[in-house]
């Protein structure tokens, strides 16, 4: 198997069986790896895109810039994830995709995606579920900036990346990478550089997780997932990965 496509493999996989015809008309996808520098954007706001993002290595943020000067980033990517399938139907993009760290992409376009749609009905159904998974995300979190103070928020946040880096077999001793800058939490979680300082610093006081070296350790996953008032349901996995989330010791 391609290591470009392993990854899209895996995440299909999270969704739904292949058969092996699919997994054979996903490997023949024709995919073209791009390497990214930190920040290096990839998708940019209001272009007419002309071919999707495949997420190989490292992680993607899809952000906003607002018309006060500020950044909102509006979700993080995981390898596997595709942040821009929205685009194989919508004209435009409504917002920008970059680097967080260094990366790998691979670059699809849109006609190598509808040839092979065209032919695997199923396939059609997988890649339809991924986008309404990215969906349901984009829901959750609304719900969470919207219900949670910024210390819920991130706790929410380190939550539902544990899940989706132990899918694709990213968690390793209750740790998954995560190189990202206190600059770029806060627009996540709406909070300053200070008040994310501080955030880790209690979460880390009351063992809960610390953030180090880029990667996140989770310390007590109950009590973190308590504070979060996390619900996996919404990524909706298949049932074996579903019922196996629980850091070992957590």
């Amino acid at each position: 198997m391609s290591s470009l496509t392993t990854p899209l493999m895996r995440k299909l996989e999270s969704l739904g069986r292949l058969s092996s015809d699919e997994r054979e008309s996903v490997e023949a996808m024709k995919l073209v790896g791009k390497e990214l520098s930190p920040g290096q954007q990839v998708a940019l706001e209001w272009n007419e895109p002309s071919r999707c993002c495949l997420v190989v290595e490292g992680l993607l943020r899809r952000y906003s810039n607002l018309s006060n000067g500020t950044v909102q980033t509006l979700s993080i990517h995981v390898p596997g994830d595709i942040p821009d399938l929205q685009g194989l139907h919508l004209r435009t993009m409504d917002h920008t995709l970059a680097s967080i760290g260094g990366s790998k992409v691979a670059l699809l376009a849109h006609r190598e995606i509808l040839d092979v749609l065209r032919k695997s009905p199923r396939l059609v159904a997988l890649f339809w579920r991924e986008s309404l998974v990215d969906a349901a995300v984009a829901r959750a979190w609304v719900k969470v900036l919207g219900g949670h103070d910024a210390l819920g928020r991130f706790a929410h946040l380190a939550c539902e990346l544990y899940v989706r880096m132990r899918v694709m077999g990213l968690v390793s001793d209750n740790s998954y990478p995560l190189p990202i800058t206190q600059v770029h939490l806060g627009e996540t979680i709406g909070a300053s550089v200070v008040h994310v300082n501080r955030i880790l610093k209690k979460l880390r006081d009351d063992r809960l997780l610390v953030h180090k070296r880029g990667r996140l350790v989770i310390l007590n996953w109950d009590r973190l997932s308590e504070v979060a008032d996390f619900d996996p349901a919404y990524l909706n996995l298949r049932e074996p990965l579903y019922l196996d989330l629980t850091p070992a010791g957590g």
